[in-house]
This record gives structure tokens, C-alpha cells and sequence, in this order.
């Protein structure tokens, strides 16, 4: 079991999710993962990608405009001039892999019943704000112009990335808003910032917020640090304890490397850090939930709060923080 999923001896891990012996429910939960693209065919997301969608418009978009191609740039693309560096065309591949992954080779997701829709949303060029909220809509099923209407709409997306305006835009909350009212929940990674306060998407009203800690249940330094942050949950991290190589634990993911011809090549490695990766975590553990309680409403899940969470290490950085990190240790998800 990975650490990061924790075990039956949640002492073990103490900042983990504990998903032992929790078991999918009989509801197929839709999770979009708005990212940089996800390659599909990687044998770890086998039978667990749905048909997305690429919602970068152009002359951003170097694929030439908006398609049914969710996959990343080309692994030699530039966007003029600027060089960016690969790993950006593994990013959504390795978050997909932390919700849904289906087990080979050790790459675990939260939930393996869980589907992924894919919308890729940035590549060699960046996003822009307006493909940002059409993303969004197009996941939780609204209308978007000129773009098909999406058969597979999601209850949960996923925002693995932040950087927006330090106050929630009108645009971007009331998109959030409307979301909310089709009880769909928005998770959204605080941010790699080392202590910053949130950004959008992570500080709009409604979303879901998440922190990372290490393996020692304390909030990692790279982490956003904001009293408004929801939960927190393992983004990887020093290691006091010892029990990873240099003492850092990074999150098993399904991710590509090149061979020594050039070609690329899909493989399950330790490469995972970030709050990035803490945020699919907790997607993954709603779509659990969402498997065997379908109505719940993201209002309802912030009032159960305390029942899925336990305190995380308090920090002097931010004596105002009362932080909660995610477990299942005492989650019952039976239908009711």
C-alpha cells in the first residue's frame, strides 16, 4: 500500500488517507481533471478515462484550436520562444492516476472505480482566464459556445494548479456558484507558494482547498498557508523517520520517461510532490463518499467535516490556522 493511502495501522501514517478495506459504492462517480493534458493510453488509467475534451483556444492552443484531442503538447513543442520544461506533459497523467489509478504496477487512486474525464486546460503556452471558466462549465455539463455538449458531466473537478487574482473574481465565483447549485464540488490545490496566502482558484468561495503535509502529519513548507485553507491531505515531503531514500516520500504515480532510443514510455514511479498531488487525494476521497451518498451536496460535506478529518501538527507561521487533514480511519460511507 502506498504511504500516502496509509494502512490498517493509521499510526503507520499518520497524514495519510486511509482507503484499507473501503470499498467503492454501486454509484459511478465522474471526476474532470483540468489540467495539461492526460496521455491515454497508459496502462495504470486503463478503462478509467472517458472521452474529454481540449479547451485551450488558439493561438495558445498549438494543436490549433479547441478538439476532442485531451491529450499534451508534443514532448519538442515550444510556445515561441519559451522553452517549458517536460514534466508539465506528465502532470494531469500522474493526478489522474492518484484518483482513479486501477492498481498496475503499484499505482493505486484513491478510487479505482472512479472515471476521469480529461480536459486539458494549459500546455507550452499558458491558460487563459476565459478557457479556464469555459473548462469548468463544460465539466459540470453547462452549456459552452461552440464546443459539444458533455455527456459525461463530473460531481467533482479537480484544479491541480493556482496563481489567479488574490481576491476571488465575480466571473470565476459566480461560475463556482452555479456549480455549487448542481451540487457539484470544486477541489483546487493551494499552491506551491512556501507560506503565501491563497490564490484563485483555491481562495473563491465553495471550493475545497487543499494544503499539503508530509509523512509526519505537519503542513510541508512548500504549502500555501492561509486560515481559509479546508483540509490538507499528503503532497509528499521530508521524511523525518527515515523511510524513504534522502528522506523524502514522494506519492506513486503513473507518469512517462524516454528510453535511450527517445522513445516515450509509461512507467510507475516515486515522483510525485506537491500540493498539486494532495488535491486528487482528496478528490479521490470525495468520489468514494459520492459512490455510496450520490445526493450529497458539497455543503453538506463541509458540515460533516470533523467526521472525515483529524488535526494536523499546528504551525507558529500561522498561529490563526486550526488545520484538518483527511482520513478514513472513521469514515463510514454506507448508503444512507
Amino acid at each position: 500500500m502506498p504511504w500516502h493511502l496509509g494502512s490498517l495501522n493509521s499510526a503507520a501514517a499518520p497524514a495519510a488517507i486511509n482507503t484499507a478495506g473501503t470499498k467503492p459504492g454501486p454509484y459511478e462517480v465522474v471526476v474532470a481533471v483540468i489540467d495539461g493534458g492526460v496521455l491515454p493510453n497508459h496502462p495504470s488509467l486503463s478503462g478509467r478515462l472517458l472521452p474529454g475534451y481540449d479547451m485551450m483556444s488558439s493561438p495558445n492552443n498549438l494543436k490549433g484550436g479547441r478538439s476532442t484531442d485531451f491529450g499534451p503538447d508534443a514532448r519538442d513543442a515550444k510556445c515561441g520562444e519559451r522553452v517549458v520544461s517536460g514534466t508539465y506533459r506528465t502532470h494531469g497523467t500522474e493526478v489522474a492516476s492518484l484518483i482513479a489509478g486501477n492498481g498496475r504496477d503499484g499505482v493505486i487512486g484513491v478510487n479505482p472505480a472512479a472515471k476521469i474525464l480529461p480536459i486539458r486546460l494549459f500546455g507550452s503556452c499558458a491558460m487563459t482566464r476565459a478557457d479556464l471558466l469555459d473548462a469548468m462549465a463544460w465539466a459540470g455539463g453547462l452549456p459552452v459556445a461552440g464546443v459539444p455538449a458533455n455527456p459525461y458531466p463530473a460531481r467533482i473537478i479537480n484544479l491541480s494548479f493556482s496563481g489567479g487574482k488574490t481576491v476571488c473574481g465575480a466571473d470565476l465565483q459566480g461560475l463556482i456558484s452555479r456549480l455549487a447549485q448542481k451540487n457539484i464540488f470544486v477541489v483546487a490545490a493551494v499552491g506551491n507558494t512556501f507560506g503565501k496566502k491563497l490564490a484563485e482558484p483555491s481562495n473563491c468561495e465553495g471550493v475545497i482547498s487543499v494544503g499539503a503535509v508530509d509523512a509526519e502529519n505537519n503542513i510541508e513548507n512548500y504549502s500555501a498557508l492561509d486560515a481559509r485553507t479546508v483540509i490538507y491531505a499528503p503532497g509528499g515531503g521530508k521524511d523525518l523517520r527515515g523511510n524513504a531514500p534522502w528522506h523524502i516520500n514522494k506519492l506513486k504515480v503513473a507518469s512517462y520517461d524516454v528510453d535511450f532510443k527517445g522513445d516515450e514510455t509509461p512507467l510507475a514511479a516515486a515522483r510525485a510532490i506537491g500540493t498539486s498531488y494532495a488535491a486528487p487525494l482528496v478528490s479521490g476521497f470525495l468520489s468514494l463518499i459520492l459512490s455510496q451518498r450520490p445526493d450529497m451536496s458539497p455543503v453538506q460535506f463541509l458540515s460533516e467535516l470533523p467526521k472525515y478529518t483529524r488535526p494536523v501538527n499546528p504551525t507558529d507561521k500561522c498561529p490563526e490556522c486550526s488545520p484538518k487533514g483527511i482520513t478514513m480511519t472513521t469514515l463510514s460511507v454506507s448508503a444512507r
